[in-house]
């Protein structure tokens, strides 16, 4: 086997489709097929938009109005047939931002999702998890909520991703050795097979019908499947000609996750620094026991702006770059929150926040990663360095 003219055919071969790709796809654009209010008003970015349409699609009195059949949908669809609880005369109610009170160790906060019926007894719970990574106790939390509210088998906690990952050991953390159970549901998959069940439901609901197909090609999107199924096929079936070579990529998924981050986004940040006289700190970087951190400061500024990961794993996350998030290290006294960042902590009190691509690992976020993560948080430096008013 000549492994390198095979390398050199299968590109040749993929370059071909994704040529013939571009082709449909400005032919669609042409006939206004790729019209989509959600990605116009670019709410794909945001986790509490996500949670409001789903929850309002899972409410039997939303204005859908198609009744219970959504819910129902996403309890044999998404949740793989298991047995509708909410079969009382009155129909359960839907919420968005849950409030179980205030934090405090092993309870309280924020559920994203929860469906509930008092006469039932019974409650879904789901977080929605699309950019922002886990906050610690979050899903113990929630699942002493539903224990609390509904009882030991009264409630099913959901963790929802785009492509059904598992929860931080941080955010499942018992006082015990008994692990939280939550079920791990994507949009990949689950909310894409679900959606389409409820296109079919909405079928004489014309208005329905095509903001739910709109939403769906948003998912796709966020998903990377937005690719014409024939030449998503083209290629799968190139890849199973040629298993050495998918096998070699495979093999150095770390090292071309390194090679785009440095090319699109570390080169693009240090560039940007030097345009505003900034110090470009990227010691971390070459330091693979380090943290992941990217730090810009500001001479004569008792501060710096950081661009880090969560550490989840010391042992495992060394070099690696999941649940990134910026904010600001500061040592002013009495520093306030930005109004430009959505989060604030004892450790970063003007503000941090989650970016949008959260893992730069992760071959799916390969071409945000080349496209739009480097503009992003530009764009968030200039709305910081503004509001700092540092010149």
């Amino acid at each position: 086997m000549d492994t390198e003219l095979d390398i050199q055919r299968f590109f040749r071969e993929v370059e071909n489709i994704c040529a013939l790709e571009q082709a449909q796809q400005e032919e669609r654009n042409r006939k206004g097929e790729n019209y989509n209010l959600f990605s116009i008003l670019n709410i794909e970015r945001y986790e509490l938009k996500h949670s409001a349409l789903i929850a309002n699609l899972l409410d039997p009195k939303g204005s859908h109005g198609c009744g219970d059949a959504f819910l129902r949908a996403f309890f044999e669809i998404a949740l793989k047939e298991r047995a509708y609880p909410f079969e009382s005369s009155t129909p359960p109610n839907s919420y968005t931002e849950y409030y179980t009170g205030p934090i405090a160790g092993d309870t309280g906060g924020r559920i994203d999702i929860l469906v509930e019926s008092k006469s039932s007894h019974y409650g879904l719970i789901i977080e929605n998890k699309i950019y922002a990574g886990d906050q610690d106790k979050q899903l113990t939390r929630y699942d002493n909520y539903g224990k609390e509210t509904f009882g030991a088998d009264g409630y099913l906690l959901v963790y929802l991703t785009l492509y059904g990952y598992d929860a931080s050991k941080e955010s499942t953390a018992t006082k015990s050795t008994e692990e939280v159970g939550y079920l791990r549901l994507s949009y990949a998959e689950d909310i894409l097979r679900w959606l389409e069940q409820c296109v079919r439901l909405a079928d004489n609901k014309p208005l329905v019908r095509e903001s739910l197909n709109q939403y769906i090609q948003t998912i796709k999107q966020l998903t990377y499947q937005d690719m014409n199924q024939e030449n998503i096929q083209k290629i799968i079936d190139l890849a199973v000609d040629y298993p050495e070579v998918v096998a070699t990529l495979s093999s150095k998924r770390d090292a071309i996750a390194q090679g785009i981050r440095e090319k699109y986004i570390f080169a693009e940040l240090k560039e940007y620094a030097d345009q505003k006289g900034w110090l470009f700190d990227s010691t971390e970087i070459a330091n693979p026991k380090g943290d992941n951190k990217i730090r810009l400061r500001k001479e004569g500024w008792e501060g710096s702006i950081i661009i880090s990961a969560d550490s989840e794993d010391k042992k495992s996350n060394y070099g690696w770059w999941i649940n990134l998030w910026i904010g600001i290290d500061s040592k002013v006294t009495g520093a306030k929150k930005l109004a430009c960042l959505e989060k604030q902590s004892p450790e970063y009190p003007m503000g941090w926040e989650y970016l949008t691509t959260p893992n730069w690992y992760s071959a799916e976020n390969f071409p945000a990663m080349k496209e739009s993560v480097a503009e992003e948080i530009i764009n968030k430096l200039d709305e910081i360095i503004e509001e700092l008013g540092i010149k």
